[in-house]
Protein backbone atom coordinates (compact mmCIF):
# COMPACT_ATOMS: atom_id res chain seq x y z
CA UNK A 1 0.00 0.00 0.00
CA UNK A 2 1.22 3.54 -1.08
CA UNK A 3 0.49 7.33 0.65
CA UNK A 4 0.86 9.55 -2.52
CA UNK A 5 2.26 13.03 -1.29
CA UNK A 6 1.68 16.48 -3.81
CA UNK A 7 4.00 19.00 -2.49
CA UNK A 8 2.56 22.87 -3.06
CA UNK A 9 4.10 24.67 -0.83
CA UNK A 10 6.82 26.48 -2.77
CA UNK A 11 6.69 30.43 -3.09
CA UNK A 12 6.11 29.80 -7.01
CA UNK A 13 8.88 32.57 -7.80
CA UNK A 14 9.83 31.66 -11.07
CA UNK A 15 6.07 31.60 -11.97
CA UNK A 16 5.70 34.90 -10.89
CA UNK A 17 4.02 33.72 -7.72
CA UNK A 18 1.10 31.93 -9.51
CA UNK A 19 0.79 28.93 -7.95
CA UNK A 20 1.60 26.26 -10.23
CA UNK A 21 -0.51 23.57 -9.06
CA UNK A 22 -3.62 25.65 -9.97
CA UNK A 23 -2.25 25.86 -13.39
CA UNK A 24 -4.67 24.61 -16.38
CA UNK A 25 -3.90 21.89 -18.59
CA UNK A 26 -5.87 19.19 -20.81
CA UNK A 27 -8.93 20.65 -18.97
CA UNK A 28 -8.30 20.35 -15.48
CA UNK A 29 -6.10 21.80 -13.16
CA UNK A 30 -2.69 20.24 -12.62
CA UNK A 31 -3.60 19.07 -9.05
CA UNK A 32 -7.00 17.43 -10.16
CA UNK A 33 -4.94 15.83 -13.02
CA UNK A 34 -2.49 14.94 -10.36
CA UNK A 35 -4.93 13.76 -7.79
CA UNK A 36 -6.90 11.87 -10.19
CA UNK A 37 -4.13 10.10 -11.50
CA UNK A 38 -2.50 9.35 -8.40
CA UNK A 39 -5.67 8.09 -6.61
CA UNK A 40 -5.33 4.79 -9.17
CA UNK A 41 -2.50 3.42 -7.10
CA UNK A 42 -2.30 5.39 -3.76
CA UNK A 43 -4.21 3.93 -0.94
CA UNK A 44 -4.27 7.47 1.18
CA UNK A 45 -2.91 10.83 -0.85
CA UNK A 46 -1.90 14.10 1.06
CA UNK A 47 -1.16 17.49 -0.22
CA UNK A 48 0.99 19.36 1.65
CA UNK A 49 0.85 23.38 1.25
CA UNK A 50 1.37 26.62 3.27
CA UNK A 51 -1.49 28.14 1.70
CA UNK A 52 -4.58 25.40 2.63
CA UNK A 53 -7.63 27.68 1.76
CA UNK A 54 -6.51 27.67 -2.39
CA UNK A 55 -6.87 23.87 -1.84
CA UNK A 56 -9.76 23.50 -0.01
CA UNK A 57 -12.33 23.67 -2.75
CA UNK A 58 -10.53 21.97 -5.16
CA UNK A 59 -9.76 18.67 -3.40
CA UNK A 60 -11.48 15.71 -2.98
CA UNK A 61 -12.87 14.98 0.53
CA UNK A 62 -10.71 12.25 1.15
CA UNK A 63 -7.61 13.73 0.00
CA UNK A 64 -5.75 15.42 3.52
CA UNK A 65 -4.68 18.75 3.63
CA UNK A 66 -1.98 19.10 5.25
CA UNK A 67 0.31 22.20 6.44
CA UNK A 68 4.34 22.67 6.87
CA UNK A 69 5.34 22.44 10.68
CA UNK A 70 7.40 25.23 9.58
CA UNK A 71 6.85 27.26 6.51
CA UNK A 72 9.13 27.68 3.55
CA UNK A 73 12.33 24.97 4.31
CA UNK A 74 11.58 24.44 0.46
CA UNK A 75 10.35 20.57 -0.49
CA UNK A 76 12.98 19.26 2.20
CA UNK A 77 9.93 20.41 4.59
CA UNK A 78 7.46 19.55 3.70
CA UNK A 79 8.82 15.75 2.78
CA UNK A 80 9.23 16.05 6.69
CA UNK A 81 5.73 16.62 7.10
CA UNK A 82 4.53 14.16 4.80
CA UNK A 83 6.38 11.56 6.13
CA UNK A 84 5.41 12.27 9.37
CA UNK A 85 2.05 12.08 8.45
CA UNK A 86 2.18 8.90 6.52
CA UNK A 87 -0.11 5.76 7.38
CA UNK A 88 2.08 3.75 4.97
CA UNK A 89 5.66 2.77 4.93
CA UNK A 90 5.89 3.23 1.17
CA UNK A 91 5.62 7.39 0.19
CA UNK A 92 5.68 8.64 -3.27
CA UNK A 93 6.53 12.15 -3.44
CA UNK A 94 5.84 14.28 -6.21
CA UNK A 95 5.99 18.10 -6.77
CA UNK A 96 2.88 19.97 -7.97
CA UNK A 97 4.24 20.57 -10.79
CA UNK A 98 4.62 17.69 -12.92
CA UNK A 99 1.55 17.04 -15.35
CA UNK A 100 2.42 13.78 -16.66
CA UNK A 101 2.66 11.75 -13.41
CA UNK A 102 1.58 7.61 -13.48
CA UNK A 103 0.50 4.98 -10.94
CA UNK A 104 2.21 2.49 -13.06
CA UNK A 105 5.26 3.59 -12.67
CA UNK A 106 5.08 4.73 -9.05
CA UNK A 107 3.89 0.79 -8.86
CA UNK A 108 6.97 -0.15 -10.00
CA UNK A 109 9.34 2.04 -8.02
CA UNK A 110 7.73 0.18 -5.11
CA UNK A 111 8.24 -3.29 -6.07
CA UNK A 112 11.75 -2.28 -6.75
CA UNK A 113 11.92 -0.81 -3.36
CA UNK A 114 10.62 -3.87 -2.06
CA UNK A 115 12.79 -5.91 -3.54
CA UNK A 116 16.04 -4.71 -1.54
CA UNK A 117 14.59 -2.84 1.44
CA UNK A 118 15.93 0.42 -0.19
CA UNK A 119 15.14 3.63 1.55
CA UNK A 120 14.44 5.26 -1.65
CA UNK A 121 13.84 4.62 -5.25
CA UNK A 122 14.40 7.68 -7.45
CA UNK A 123 14.31 8.38 -11.31
CA UNK A 124 17.50 9.36 -13.09
CA UNK A 125 16.17 10.00 -16.40
CA UNK A 126 19.41 11.15 -19.05
CA UNK A 127 21.78 11.76 -15.87
CA UNK A 128 19.30 13.69 -14.65
CA UNK A 129 18.19 12.80 -10.59
CA UNK A 130 14.30 13.64 -10.13
CA UNK A 131 14.19 13.38 -6.31
CA UNK A 132 10.42 14.78 -6.37
CA UNK A 133 9.17 11.97 -8.19
CA UNK A 134 10.18 9.09 -5.85
CA UNK A 135 9.67 6.24 -3.57
CA UNK A 136 10.82 7.12 -0.09
CA UNK A 137 10.21 4.70 2.97
CA UNK A 138 9.02 6.22 6.37
CA UNK A 139 12.10 6.12 8.30
CA UNK A 140 13.63 8.49 5.74
CA UNK A 141 11.45 11.22 8.34
CA UNK A 142 14.44 11.26 10.86
CA UNK A 143 17.08 11.77 8.56
CA UNK A 144 15.11 14.78 7.10
CA UNK A 145 14.49 16.10 10.23
CA UNK A 146 18.39 15.90 10.73
CA UNK A 147 19.21 17.53 7.91
CA UNK A 148 16.60 20.29 8.73
CA UNK A 149 18.39 21.09 11.82
CA UNK A 150 20.99 21.63 10.48
CA UNK A 151 20.04 24.01 8.03
CA UNK A 152 20.76 21.79 4.88
CA UNK A 153 17.20 22.13 2.66
CA UNK A 154 18.33 20.17 -0.01
CA UNK A 155 16.25 17.02 -1.23
CA UNK A 156 19.57 15.55 -2.92
CA UNK A 157 21.57 15.94 0.50
CA UNK A 158 18.96 13.21 1.97
CA UNK A 159 19.90 11.09 -0.97
CA UNK A 160 23.45 11.33 -0.04
CA UNK A 161 22.67 10.05 3.46
CA UNK A 162 19.97 7.15 2.43
CA UNK A 163 20.20 3.80 0.87
CA UNK A 164 18.74 4.64 -2.33
CA UNK A 165 18.44 2.85 -5.60
CA UNK A 166 18.43 4.90 -9.18
CA UNK A 167 16.33 3.36 -12.05
CA UNK A 168 17.46 5.02 -15.28
CA UNK A 169 15.67 5.61 -18.65
CA UNK A 170 16.64 1.86 -19.89
CA UNK A 171 14.57 0.40 -17.03
CA UNK A 172 11.33 2.72 -17.81
CA UNK A 173 11.61 2.21 -21.51
CA UNK A 174 11.82 -1.59 -21.12
CA UNK A 175 8.35 -1.79 -19.46
CA UNK A 176 6.93 0.98 -22.20
CA UNK A 177 7.10 3.80 -20.34
CA UNK A 178 6.78 7.68 -21.68
CA UNK A 179 9.69 9.38 -20.09
CA UNK A 180 7.84 12.90 -19.97
CA UNK A 181 6.83 11.12 -16.52
CA UNK A 182 9.31 13.63 -14.91
CA UNK A 183 8.84 16.80 -16.45
CA UNK A 184 7.73 20.14 -14.41
CA UNK A 185 6.58 23.19 -15.54
CA UNK A 186 8.67 25.65 -13.40
CA UNK A 187 8.89 28.62 -15.40
CA UNK A 188 5.48 30.36 -18.15
CA UNK A 189 8.49 29.24 -20.62
CA UNK A 190 8.10 25.77 -18.89
CA UNK A 191 4.07 25.93 -19.54
CA UNK A 192 3.68 27.24 -22.23
CA UNK A 193 6.28 24.67 -24.20
CA UNK A 194 3.90 21.32 -22.76
CA UNK A 195 0.47 23.29 -23.70
CA UNK A 196 1.89 23.91 -27.32
CA UNK A 197 2.28 20.04 -27.66
CA UNK A 198 -1.31 19.68 -26.80
CA UNK A 199 -2.77 21.76 -29.56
Amino acid sequence: MITGVILAGGQNRRMGGYPKALLSFQGELLIQRQMREMQKGCRELLLVTNQPTLYKKIVQPKVHIIQDEVPFQGPLGGMRVALSKASYDHVWIVACDMPYLSSHIAHWMVKSQKEMDYDAVVPVIRGKIHPLYGIYHRRCKKIVQDLLQESSRRVIGLLDRIDWLALDEAFFQHKGFDLRFVTNVNTPEDYQQEISKQD
